[in-house]
Order: C-alpha cells, then structure tokens, then sequence
C-alpha cells in the first residue's frame, strides 16, 4: 500500500534528494545486472553478425561461381569460352564439358510457333456491333480445346484479355493502331497448337485470320483445324537433322541460341584462362576480406573500464560521447572467440588436405600456386599468378574439379570431406561454425539467409534447444533478476519514504505542542 509522502516542511530536509542518494546506493546492484545483460545482447548481435558475414560470403560466391550447394561443375559456363564464326546466325557459350576444339554446325531450320494475324483491317467494335447480336447475348467459341464465351458488350480488346486469361499457352491481343488482331502460341516446336473452333463462323469471319505455322505461311485460319508449331533442326559435326522444340539449345557442352537458317558455321571452343582466373582471384579477395574482418573481431583490445552506460550517465552525454564509449565497452566481446578461431583454424586445415578422387592434374591447393602468407598474413590467401595460369593453361578441368568437386552421392561424413572440393570444405567447415554460434547466440533475424546456405541447417538447434540459444537464456535470466531486484528497490524506496513521512508528522506534532505550550507560558 502506497504512503501518502510528506517532504520536509517540519524539519526543514530536502526529504526527495536524501532518499535518492540513499536509492542511488541501493540501485548499484540493478545497475550491474543491467550493464551484464546489456553486454551479453551486444555479444549476441555480434555473433549474429558474424554468422551473416559467414551466410553472405558462401552465397555471394556460390553465385559468383554459377553454382548451388548440389551443383556438378558441369553446369559452370565460366571455364571455356566459345567463338562464333557468325554470331548473327548462332551465338554460343561453352559449359565445362565442352570438348575443347572446333564444332560445326549449320542451321537448317528454326523452331516456330503458331502464329495468326488479321489479314485485314478490323475495328475494335463490340461484337454487338460487329456480329449484330444483342448487347447481353453471348457468343462461344473454343481454343485447344478451352470453351470461351463473350457477350456483345465486349470489343475485341475485352475477347484478347478474356483469351489470355482463359487459354493457357496462347497470347491474344489487338493493336489499336494497326487495327489487327493477333494470337500466337508462346512456346515452338511439336508442343506449340493452335485450334480454333468457331462454330458459328461468324468472329473468324470478321478477324480475317491468317495463320503461319509448320506448313503454311499466312493461308486462311480455318475453324476447327490444328495448326503445330515447327521444330528447329540442325547438322552437327557431321549428325543431321538433329531436332530440338526451342532455338536456345545444348548440345555437347555447347549452349546455342539459334537466329537464322544459315550454312555451315564453326564453334571454336577454348580454355578460357582469364576468365577462371577472375573468377578464383575474386572468390580468394572474397575469402581475405572475411578472414580480415573476423581476425580484427578477434584481436580487438578490450576496454575493461569501459562498462554499459546507466540512464542516469547518459542523461549527461551528448550523442557523440554516447557513441564514443559504447564502441570501447564493445570492443573486445569477442576477443580469442573459440567459436570463429576454431571456424578459422578447420577451414584453414580443409584448404591443405588433399582432395580424393579428382580427374585432373591437381590434388592439393599448392599445386595450383595458392599458398597462405606468412604468420602476419594470419591465414590469408595469396596466389602466383603465373602458377595458377599455368595450372589453368594446363588443366582448367582438373583446376575446377580440385575447388568444387562435389563428393559421392551417400558418403559418409569422414568421406565426403576427403571427396569434395576445397571451396566446397570451405563451406561446410563454415557451416559446421555457424551451428555452434546459432547454439551460443540464437537465430537473430537470419532464419530465411541461413535456410538459403543450407536447408535444415537449423534442425538440430530447434529439436535441442527448442529454438533458445544459451545468449538468449542467460539475458532472460538475467532480466528475472532485474525484475527482483526492481521490486526490492521499490520496496525499499517505500520504507524509505514510510520512515521519513513518520518522522516529520512526529517533528510536526512537536512543533505544535511546542507552540501551544509557549503560548500557555506566554
């Protein structure tokens, strides 16, 4: 129950600033509890931090590299380069795969799909105008098989959006300039057909619709006939009349888009030296910077002195002191981290470990002139260009297979590290430490960046800590001691005031019998 305070008028105290003084003392110990809890949420973003400098270097470079954590290095487009003799009628991109050499190829025919297109002029009326039915009557009609019904309120740009809508695989639309309907299939090849059913006759009629498809060019559309798109077909290196549906096509490790019938044309595949280069050289400026950051994370100085601000310190700082402080009291959180030095040190290990069951020349990271610097390097990468050229030049297969070879389908654990690649025992080093710092400090706002690096990477930390890092218990506790220890204080305050109230009623009790005696005497 609350006491009715009293200040000082009997005995002349500053009664406020007295038990705040007295509080002041008494609040040392909650302001200590603050300050704990205050580092340990600094220490968990910290960590959180670190962890998505861990998550944003694997998927930067993964989609530096062009590959997923499943990939094959087949699939990578940056190892050799191809040159087109005639780049207008085919351009090229060679994957991994592509024998080394020159290819040759004619195009004879390009996939087509179906299309069809006003022959004439055609208003954008409404079909009340143009078919001289009734404004809420209504007209059918069937495309591939997909029955469409219209009204005679709508024009010819309502019937394109109701198609469109309706019809998948079949685009409509109708240009108010040229006054033409068109429709077309979206896809070519065998797959591509249309078939329009106009029962009536009458809408067909008034579209004027002529039709390109495999066989006929601009001929009359006629109802219920199916019309197939036309599939494109080439001569390579001697095979003929190789069919595909589509002119962006794969064959042999080549990537084609096809642009025109054309004779005979060459494909000169090569190793593409500066471009592996490139792409090695910016994933290992990549990898420094992130050991950079995380060894300057790791050696900060830390300032003892330097506690969590107090409400009450701050109310007498101004911004730029606040910042000043806080960034010495955060200095040194993670100072000699097990968690990242043990990160650090696996990774560094997996780069010297031979890679079991590569196809090329190389099986260690020196082979290729990747070394690490000397001790004040603190395991940062440096490369002899003219060795890893050279390693390209040589085998750029056998270079890429030894950075990203992806290990057998089942191994276990112990297998799997031997067999995959040394980029790829980068990362799963690298995600073994993230686990360990979700455990200490939690998921943060991360969740969906971590599922990108590794789905159910977060399995165990929820199945074994219930989704609660060991951060994150100990700031609850903490807050529960705060908690007590708040309400103490406001006890306390409460006696405090109880004493001092009790004390002036008493002191002006004995003024007034005081006065009233001096008066009797008087």
């Amino acid at each position: 129950m609350s006491v009715t305070r009293i200040t000082g008028f009997a005995s002349g105290f500053d009664t406020e600033s007295i038990i705040k003084s007295l509080m002041k003392a008494e609040r040392a110990k909650v302001d200590k509890y603050n300050q704990n809890q205050q580092v340990l949420k600094w220490k968990q973003q910290l960590y959180n931090d670190v962890n998505k400098d861990f998550a944003n270097f694997i998927l930067d470079t993964r989609k530096e590299f062009g590959i997923d954590s499943i990939s094959s290095t087949s699939k990578l487009a940056w190892g050799k380069k191809a040159t087109s003799s005639n780049d207008s009628a085919i351009s090229a991109t060679a994957l991994s795969t592509a024998t080394t050499g020159t290819h040759t190829i004619e195009v004879t025919q390009l996939a087509k799909g179906v299309t069809a297109a006003s022959g004439s002029t055609v208003e954008n009326k409404t079909l009340k105008d143009l078919l001289g039915i009734g404004e809420d009557d209504t007209y059918e009609i069937s495309i591939n098989g997909k029955p469409i019904t219209f009204t005679g309120k709508d024009d010819l740009t309502a019937v394109a959006k109701k198609i469109n809508a309706e019809v998948p695989g079949v685009k409509a639309s109708y240009d108010t300039t040229a006054k033409r309907f068109f429709i077309n299939t979206t896809t070519t090849g065998s797959q591509a057909e249309l078939t329009i059913d106009d029962t009536a006759g009458s809408l067909l009629a008034k579209l004027d619709l002529k039709v390109t498809d495999q066989n006929a060019t601009a001929a009359s559309l006629v109802s219920g006939t199916s019309y197939k798109g036309q599939q494109a077909k080439i001569n390579y290196n001697g095979a003929t009349g190789i069919a595909y549906d589509t002119n962006q096509i794969t064959i042999n490790g080549l990537q084609l888009e096809l642009k025109q019938v054309s004779g005979p044309q060459t494909i000169k595949v090569d190793t593409d030296v500066d471009g592996v280069y490139n792409k090695i050289k910016g994933f290992v400026d990549k990898y420094n910077e992130l050991v950079d950051k995380l060894n300057t994370l790791t050696s900060e100085k830390q300032y003892r002195d330097y506690k969590p601000l107090t409400d009450e310190q701050k109310e007498s700082m101004s911004e730029k002191e606040i910042e000043l402080w806080e960034e010495k009291a955060k200095s040194g959180l993670l100072r000699s981290n097990t968690y990242i030095n043990k990160t650090l040190q696996d990774v560094r290990q997996g780069l010297y470990e031979p890679v079991a069951g590569v196809t090329g020349a190389f099986n260690e990271l020196f082979d290729i002139g990747i070394t690490t610097g000397d001790y004040k390097q603190k395991g940062k990468l440096v490369i002899d260009e003219t060795k890893l050229k050279e390693a390209i030049t040589k085998d750029a297969d056998g270079v890429i297979d030894l950075l990203l070879k992806q290990p057998s389908v089942g191994a276990n654990e112990e297998t799997k590290r031997k067999e995959s690649g040394l980029i790829n025992r980068m990362y799963d080093s690298m995600i073994t430490g993230m686990k360990e710092i979700v455990s200490q400090a939690g998921i943060g706002d991360n969740s969906s960046l971590y599922s990108s690096v590794k789905a159910g990477m977060l399995v165990d930390f929820i199945s074994k800590q219930s989704g609660i890092s060991y951060l994150e218990k100990s700031i609850t506790d903490v807050g529960s001691q705060i908690s007590r220890e708040e309400d103490r204080l406001a006890s306390k305050e409460e006696s405090y005031w109880k004493k001092f109230t009790a004390m002036e009623k008493a002191m002006q009790k004995m003024q007034s019998q005081s006065t009233w005696l001096s008066q009797q005497l008087g």
